[in-house]
């Protein structure tokens, strides 16, 4: 089983849009795909909700045997009562283990694809996520958060990298969201990451389209709405390809 991370410990970057378009994408290719949905609002839980059946609660993943054949379109969300993983103390690097132990182990028995999506905010849900990744997709606006956002999740990442052990480091792509054309300063934001960072700059960009929005309002990929998209569907097409086949190579 692969599994794709999403994360920015930031909100309102577009975590939830990309994890769903990389989740549609692969049902579209006939792959078995379940979705973690970290985020206490279950964002991406919903968008989904008219394909992906929804399994149960995060926590239920530690007891996940199904009787038959469990769908090949499934969600996990969290909920308020899920609290191993946001609990400080002694306990807390035990049930971090036990979840990335019941994804691999578990989850992989059934599923392709793992898609998992992260809060906006730094605990051990997202530790767990990042710890459990095969690659990990980072939407960064290139606006004036751009650089303090991904100072932290490359400090998470390094972290995460510190506790998988030498030789065995999860890999990350940044992916430049909602790109205003016209914006000699993104541009120039863009050029400085991609100058330091030439290996984790994911080589094409979404910009800020319309239709992007529309597709997440109702809740379906952007290359299905009822409309002329050549101006994005294909951006959207080109993005999550890339993301999954990075994570192919990685787990390969």
């Amino acid at each position: 089983m692969r599994t794709i991370v999403v994360t920015n410990e930031r909100g309102g970057i577009g975590k939830t849009t990309l994890t769903c378009h990389i989740a549609w994408h692969l049902a579209e290719q006939g792959k078995r795909v379940v979705v973690l949905d970290l985020d206490k609002q279950c964002h991406s839980a919903g968008m989904l909700a008219a394909e992906f059946e929804q399994l149960g609660p995060i926590q239920s993943i530690l007891d996940f045997e199904p009787d038959g054949e469990p769908p090949a379109l499934a969600c996990f969300k969290n909920t308020r009562q899920v609290v191993e993983l946001t609990t400080d103390g002694p306990q807390q690097g035990q049930h971090i283990a036990a979840y990335v132990r019941a994804i691999r182990a578990g989850l992989a028995q059934y599923y392709d694809y793992c898609i998992i999506d992260t809060a906006p905010a730094w605990d051990g849900r997202n530790l767990m996520a990042l710890i459990a990744s095969d690659y990990v997709a980072v939407p960064l606006d290139p606006d004036k958060t751009a650089r303090q956002s991904l100072s932290e999740i490359s400090q998470s990442i390094h972290l995460a990298n510190k506790v998988r052990g030498e030789g065995n480091h999860a890999r990350f792509g940044i992916v430049f969201n909602r790109v205003q054309a016209t914006s000699e300063v993104s541009r120039q934001l863009m050029d400085r990451i991609a100058q330091a960072l030439p290996a984790n700059v994911i080589p094409h960009t979404i910009p800020h389209r319309e239709h992007v929005r529309e597709a997440a309002l109702l809740e379906v990929p952007v290359w299905r709405l009822a409309k002329d998209t050549r101006r994005s569907a294909p951006i959207v097409r080109e993005v999550v390809s890339y993301i999954v086949d990075q994570a192919e190579k990685e787990a390969a």
